[in-house]
């Protein structure tokens, strides 16, 4: 099996594993007093530092929750309550931040997308509140955050695509970041919500002090332990990694164009490992299936929304032809060029199966 749908979930790490272990089946309730809770604060904490160092953000502001679509709906539920209900927020953002601003009742302000991928914040000057991925889900193009950043409004950026596979340099004016644990190596069922400091937010989850208030939930200590290990697996060598999915990418975008491809998105302008195409009007749902049944995950979009008979909410933003042709690779440190070399064979043979 030959897997490249790391942004949907990439599997855990021996070294998280490792880290997990010790916390597995042992009582771990950080709020308790006795030594048991002391010693799972302790663990708690450390994870917090170690995270929080990861995003280049302060410790007292990260909050431990299930992962990027409760966090993405706790930073915008509150920081809408906090100052007020319009929010800038372009098409192509994760389906998790349209249902987080449907349930804030919030007043959405678009934002402009460029054929390219790329988002003009312009529009977010009329808005309360500014909604930013840093990295795209489905096409992996990067944003100018710091133009966005300049527009004085809070802003949440949605860092899950981006952490690990580029600088989060950056990050420290946002009003609120967001990460998953399982799109980086990590468990599932974690992320965090990363804010400026301790003072009060409005809690999505409330009924207890958790998390200074800001999360109510006995905070899952091994998971916070496995994410603090993969932020820590993510900056070891990260710049030689980044090079090889570089290498990788150039090798699987030539094989692809070589194969009738168009590309979606700039491909100048996207994080290491992550490729998006399109092949004349083929579903991209046709090809995942081909490639499927000769042993080969890839996608035609978010997770989220696999199955779905609906055209890609991000390609319809950005204005392309084909919004139901998109077919995603994601890479990790783990692809071999043998496994990029054997998925443009399999894909061939598919594209002749469909007549494209």
């Amino acid at each position: 099996m030959i897997y490249l749908d790391h942004a949907a979930t990439s599997p855990m790490l021996p070294s998280v594993r490792a880290a997990m272990e010790p916390w597995l089946g042992v009582p771990a309730n950080p709020s308790s007093i006795h030594r048991f809770g002391r010693r799972a604060a302790a663990a708690l904490e450390d994870a917090r530092d170690e995270v929080a160092a990861f995003l280049g953000r302060p410790a007292a502001g990260l909050v431990f929750c299930s992962g990027a679509t409760e966090a993405l709906h706790g930073a915008i539920t509150g920081l809408v309550l906090q100052r007020g209900e319009r929010v800038a927020c372009a098409g192509i953002e994760h389906p998790a931040v349209f249902g987080a601003l449907e349930a804030a009742r919030a007043v959405r302000v678009p934002m402009e997308v460029h054929p390219g991928g790329t988002v003009d914040p312009t529009a977010a000057a009329a808005a309360h509140v500014g909604v930013l991925m840093l990295a795209n889900h489905e096409t992996g193009v990067v944003q100018d955050l710091a133009s966005a950043l300049r527009i004085p409004i809070p802003w949440v950026v949605d860092a899950t695509h981006a952490a690990g596979r580029m600088s989060l340099a950056g990050l420290g004016d946002a009003a609120a970041v967001v990460i998953s644990g399982h799109k980086l190596g990590g468990p599932v069922g974690v992320g965090v919500t990363s804010l400026l400091d301790s003072e009060p937010f409005p809690a999505l989850l409330r009924g207890s002090a958790h998390e200074r208030g800001r999360r109510s939930g006995t905070p899952d200590v091994a998971g916070a332990v496995g994410l603090a290990a993969a932020c820590r697996a993510a900056t070891t060598d990260a710049a030689a990694r980044w090079a090889q999915l570089r290498h990788l990418d150039e090798v699987l975008r030539t094989a692809l164009v070589e194969a009738g491809g168009t590309p979606v998105g700039d491909w100048s302008n996207t994080v290491p490992g992550t490729t998006s195409v399109t092949f004349g009007g083929v579903l991209g749902e046709t090809l995942v299936q081909g490639l499927d049944l000769r042993g080969i995950a890839v996608s035609s979009g978010a997770a989220c929304a696999s199955g779905s008979v609906q055209p890609s909410a991000v390609l319809l933003a950005m204005g392309h032809p084909n919004p139901r042709g998109g077919l995603r690779f994601t890479l990790a440190g783990s692809t071999t060029r043998d496994e990029v070399d054997a998925t443009v064979q399999a894909l061939r043979l598919v594209l002749r199966g469909v007549g494209a």
